[in-house]
């Protein structure tokens, strides 16, 4: 044998031991899981957040609707005033507001109902004419998917100006425009898709309302007058 094939190293023929082929292929299954596994997890989040975004869209559409009736209307009557007999909810989950949009004037009532107990809840508008309730209009659902809080407020104490999650539907703020006339109504909506996961969180949406109560001479006695909530 020459001194130059001597030097060359042999070349193995072999291959790969059992042993290297099992750590090869357990590695690979690992990458393999991992991978489908934020796959899977970028789906879901997807889908949460187109769902997420439906809802903030209905909401603010009935949201909408409620500033529109604000702008153009001269008192709001306080959310925890209301009762169940004048609402078919409890107080802070309806609304009413003595309104002149589009040049007619009528009394307004939103409520947040969740009407068969599973959970979610619709916001629901009606509306009458002052002093005769009996011309009022059947409820009109704006937006779907409303949901509960975590624990509804029995008084004012609970409900807390800095933690949203005691905010109720709709509730005056003390915290804002204080020493003014008018009244300053936050009006909070928490929505879920049904098609989100179920441990998703629901999404809020709330913004402060402001009634000119009686800045112009209207009285808190408009629209005290109110039909049946069936």
């Amino acid at each position: 044998m020459s001194s130059l094939e001597r030097s060359q190293p042999r070349r193995r023929d072999e291959g790969y031991s059992l042993t290297e082929l099992l750590v090869s292929m357990t590695v690979f299954s690992i990458l393999i899981g991992i991978t489908f596994g934020l796959l899977i997890q970028m789906t879901y989040q997807s889908k949460d957040t187109l769902a997420r975004v439906r809802a903030i869209e209905e909401a603010k559409i009935g949201i909408s609707q409620i500033d529109r009736q604000v702008r153009s209307g001269n008192v709001i009557l306080d959310p925890g005033l209301e009762t169940f007999s004048n609402s078919g909810v409890d107080k802070w989950f309806s609304m009413r507001i003595y309104t002149q949009v589009d040049g007619t004037f009528k009394c307004a009532q939103w409520r947040v109902n969740d009407f068969d107990g599973d959970g979610f809840g619709n916001l629901e508008f009606r509306s009458w004419s002052p002093g005769t309730p009996s011309d009022v209009t059947p409820w009109a659902v704006v937006a779907h998917n409303l949901v509960k809080m975590d624990v509804a407020p029995t008084d004012e104490d609970d409900i807390i100006p800095g933690q949203p999650e005691t905010w109720p539907p709709f509730w005056v703020d003390p915290s804002v425009g204080a020493g003014t006339e008018s009244q300053f109504v936050r009006v909070t909506l928490r929505l879920k898709d049904p098609s989100e996961r179920e441990g998703a969180k629901a999404t809020s949406v709330s913004t402060v309302i402001t009634g000119r109560n009686t800045i112009f001479g209207y009285t808190a006695d408009h629209c005290s007058t109110v039909p049946s909530p069936d």
